[in-house]
């Protein structure tokens, strides 16, 4: 049995690399360099899973050092990229799986978008694993700071940009709420393997006010957890991030990463993300933390703009051991 897992792991990452020929520079949603320590954004049925009561945060600096400029060539001030993401998961016996929720804000050049994620995982034990399939609810808040958007015909005789006069940006909105679903199933063998699928803005809700649709997007992720035969206190931990919304050939990204880890207690490693960028990844457990740092080297054409992106995570699970009920009932062992 454990064969067949290790197989249909290995044809998994296969069928993954195997879109490397299609890649995408952007998407809709946020994305993460240490997705792997962040799989409840992307796959509602990992809800749970791990086990305990999991509070995990996250900051990304998307880009460093772009500077967004108007149509006179001065900068607007915009962000070019910085996304907060906070999550909470546990699991729920009397619920047969477990429950969790994300918050994301996510800042990118005149947009400021907050996300708000609800989950429950139904789990179902399996000889030598767990299969859950999740269903999530989705809140989602855009807001445009139009003032900043302007045409090159716009800028005064002083380069100072006048009040547009452009129909299409005078007739959105500034803000609006869409509510949208995810669904997601999610295998895994503790300390072995896991492998997820998930789709988000199932419903592709539109909004009229920002002229704005919701992108159906699909999630593959996957990893496995070697431990080394002659030096059991390294292990090899390989994973595999795969997002697309089918939209084009083009509409593809894939990270794939490769982390090596000692004692459980300090890891490091190598992630590429096809034609975006290396990443370095590196972190450290304390008792019940974790702590992981991340630097992008961006190897597309916003190399010689940015710097680069900078991603840092701590998260702190406990489990809950429920001590067993005392007993109602003695019996008396004396003999009369």
């Amino acid at each position: 049995m454990n064969k067949r897992i290790n197989i249909l792991f290995v044809i998994s990452i296969l069928m993954l690399f195997s879109c490397v020929c299609f890649t995408a520079q952007a998407q809709q949603e946020p994305h993460f360099t240490q997705y792997m320590f962040n799989r409840l954004s992307y796959n509602p049925a990992y809800a749970g899973s791990n086990g305990a009561v999991c509070f995990t945060g996250f900051f990304r600096n998307q880009w460093m050092g772009l500077s967004l400029t108007d149509a006179s060539g001065k900068s607007t001030g915009a962000s070019s990229g910085e996304t907060m993401n906070v999550s909470f998961d546990m699991p729920v016996n009397f619920l047969h799986g477990g429950i969790g929720a994300t918050v994301i804000s996510d800042k990118i050049g005149y947009w400021d978008n907050i996300y708000a994620k609800f989950d429950y995982a139904f789990r179902i034990q399996l000889p030598t694993g767990n299969l859950a399939i999740g269903l999530e609810g989705q809140m989602f808040n855009a807001s445009l700071d139009k003032t900043k958007l302007h045409g090159s015909d716009e800028i005064g005789e002083d380069d100072k940009p006048k009040p547009t006069l452009d129909p299409v940006i005078q007739s959105l909105g500034e803000d609006d709420m869409l509510f949208d679903l995810g669904l997601g199933v999610y295998y895994q063998v503790p300390g072995k393997v896991y492998l997820g699928a998930a789709m988000s803005k199932l419903l592709q809700t539109k909004s009229d006010k920002l002229k704005w649709q919701d992108r159906r997007f699909y999630y593959v992720i996957a990893g496995y957890e070697w431990a080394v035969p002659d030096f059991p206190s390294w292990r090899i931990l390989p994973s595999a991030l795969l997002k697309t919304d089918f939209q084009s050939s083009s509409s593809y990204q894939l990270d794939a990463s490769v982390l090596i880890e000692y004692e459980h207690k300090f890891w490091g490693g190598l992630s590429y993300r096809i034609d975006d960028a290396i990443m370095l990844l590196t972190g450290f457990s304390y008792k019940d933390f974790k702590i992981g740092l991340s630097y992008d080297v961006p190897t597309s054409r916003v190399s010689t703009q940015a710097s680069g992106s900078l991603e840092v995570f701590v998260r702190y699970c406990f489990r809950i051991d429920p001590s067993p009920n005392p007993p109602t009932r003695y019996n008396n062992t004396i003999k009369m």
